[in-house]
């Protein structure tokens, strides 16, 4: 259980830390960051609290859609067992009715997650116009029937407690480890696609979800890890000319992190070629670029990915996701003080309740 729970904190945890890391400069320029911390960047979770101008510093709608998104899957496996695509929908509506609007809750008097009724939670943070509107319509989309064409980073950024879920349910259903794989490619591409229907709004929910589960029994370099993740969906969605595109950019992102990081405005540069992270394919792969230069320091890590002009809470928050999964809570620890962390209790809550899943 121990090795399990590491692995489990130290995702949701990691993709917080990003997250809260990332989201009070995500719209400075980089000479606004530079001007107010340096040429390295925003460095500490107390800085973040700071210009934010809380006690702690504050994570996003990255981090409440990943938890509800975690909240979903737990309700799913108490109802039957393996999740299905409507146990997400139904947590994407209460994480809307947190935003001030209850009428698409099945009974706004009685929410079915426990996530829905904590204080934590009843926070506007930025939400995703996309997100909003798609949750709205009250239907949602498929990757065959989308709801809009957006490929907004709003899928990705919430898909790691999916691949959390595959890794977790390892044992109870006893399923072989390609069919982990593509449960978890497949679920986390159909979770996106509720809200994003552009192929690239999808297909790199799909890639992280499947890097997470991977991650976390981590026997290979993390490119490996990488690399076997985004051509088993590639495969898996063939028929999608967007996923061999895909795997080009992440091919990209892992030839770039090889370059040199002699300083900050390395990184920069190299993120620059990627793109600004808005959009799913550039979010994921700028996290993945970030991930892989400093796969063994988190710290590092999470900073490289959101000390830039782009998306920097998603970057950071899909960034702590992979790694938090692939080296752990105690990594995570050692970076950041995660006292300046809000509602850590809530975090860990989620997180240990995927771990008991795991050892029913």
């Amino acid at each position: 259980m121990a090795d399990m729970r590491d692995h489990v904190w130290g995702c949701l945890v990691g993709g917080a830390v990003g997250d809260a890391l990332g989201y009070p400069i995500e719209f400075m320029s980089e000479d606004e960051i530079d001007t107010r911390f340096g040429s390295k960047g925003i460095q500490t979770l107390e800085q973040a609290a700071e210009l934010a101008g809380e006690p702690q510093a504050i994570f996003s709608d990255d981090t409440q859609m990943s938890l509800f998104t975690a909240a979903g899957l737990l309700y799913g496996v108490e109802r039957h067992r393996v999740p299905e695509i409507s146990d997400i929908w139904l947590a994407y509506r209460e994480w809307y009715a947190t935003q001030g609007n209850k009428q698409y809750l099945d009974d706004p008097a009685h929410p079915k997650l426990w996530l829905t009724s904590m204080d934590a939670m009843q926070h506007r943070r930025a939400p995703g116009t996309t997100c909003l509107l798609a949750i709205q319509g009250g239907v949602g989309g498929t990757i065959f029937e989308p709801v809009n064409n957006s490929k907004g980073c709003g899928g990705v950024m919430r898909a790691a407690p999916v691949g959390l879920m595959a890794y977790c349910l390892r044992k109870g259903t006893r399923p072989t480890v390609e069919q982990r794989y593509h449960w978890a490619s497949a679920m986390a591409a159909e979770s996106a696609a509720l809200t994003h229907g552009h192929p690239m709004g999808w297909l790199p929910a799909a890639v992280l979800a499947q890097i997470i589960e991977r991650a976390c029994v981590p026997n290979e370099p993390l490119e490996q890890i990488v690399t076997r993740s985004v051509r088993d969906v590639a495969a898996q969605y063939e028929s999608f000319p967007e996923a061999d595109v895909l795997v080009d950019m992440v091919d990209s992102a892992i030839a770039l992190s090889k370059e040199s990081h002699a300083t900050a405005e390395d990184d920069r540069a190299h993120i620059h070629e990627l793109g600004e992270g808005w959009v799913g394919e550039e979010a994921l792969c700028i996290a993945i670029y970030a991930a892989l230069s400093y796969c063994n320091d988190v710290g590092k890590a999470i900073r490289c990915a959101v000390n830039h002009w782009g998306d920097s809470d998603s970057t950071g928050a899909i960034c702590g996701n992979i790694l938090g999964a692939y080296l752990g809570m105690d990594a995570i620890k050692a970076s950041f003080n995660l006292l300046s962390l809000e509602h850590i209790d809530v975090i860990l809550r989620v997180a240990t309740d995927m771990v008991e899943v795991g050892q029913e």
